[in-house]
């Protein structure tokens, strides 16, 4: 089974169960009350179970590579699903979909586009800077890329793809409008290390390549406890 086939499945038992959770009446874990004081690096009364964050972004390619000579990015767009493992500590699955104008054929070959589809699971950690506003870091610790070449010169070939693996590093603001609705703001530096059959003069050039995102998008939360919480306490 594929990692994205694993994300797919997880993703709609997630879901599923998230709707159904958001249905229950949740009891206020014991102590917890409107005016319990916040840190930096606590809240209990901003925990959350599960999130969802939907929303787009612009890609910027960057460095010596066939991404940072080749790309210049144009859009892209993002799904997540986030659940909080122990306080603010949470596990996450993503899909994206980031794209792009080739910029240099010469270097890159006779296509015109690329759109690089993004499948990740990530870990991470929330804190509190202010009242309503959160701060997360992400990091991925496994992925797969798929990348789709297209709008061939030769009406011979409709597409080519490429895969390969990303190490992706984040960070997003999140401003909450209500307890379970917020819009966010995020960056990340993406590495791309690819599998391109390429001659052995031109790997170091296609073997990695490197680009930036920059995201705005919207957030919903369910449930007001991590989920060690709700089988120990």
């Amino acid at each position: 089974m594929t990692l994205r086939s694993i994300i797919k499945a997880i993703w709609f038992i997630g879901l599923g169960l998230c709707c159904s959770l958001g249905f229950a009446q949740e009891k206020q874990p014991e102590g917890v009350t409107e005016d319990t004081k916040s840190s930096f690096f606590n809240s209990q009364e901003r925990q959350r179970f599960f999130a969802f964050m939907i929303g787009g972004h612009k890609p910027f390619t960057s460095g010596d590579n066939f991404m940072g000579e080749g790309l210049e990015g144009k859009s892209g767009i993002d799904f997540k699903v986030q659940m909080y493992i122990y306080k603010h500590l949470f596990v996450g699955l993503a899909t994206s979909a980031s794209y792009f104008n080739v910029t240099n054929q010469e270097r890159l070959g006779n296509y015109r586009k690329s759109r690089i589809a993004e499948n990740y699971v990530y870990v991470g950690y929330e804190f509190f800077p202010i009242d309503q506003l959160r701060l997360g870091l992400n990091i991925s610790v496994d992925s797969d890329l798929d990348f789709k070449n297209h709008g061939f010169s030769n009406s011979n070939i409709a597409e080519q793809h490429d895969s390969g693996k990303l190490n992706r590093y984040g960070l997003y603001l999140q401003y909450e409008l209500t307890k379970h609705f917020m819009i966010y703001i995020d960056y990340s530096y993406n590495v791309s290390k690819m599998d391109i059959m390429v001659p052995s003069e031109l790997d170091n050039f296609f073997s990695k390549g490197t680009y930036h995102t920059v995201g705005l998008g919207l957030t919903f939360s369910i449930g007001s406890r991590d989920l060690i919480s709700r089988f120990v306490d």
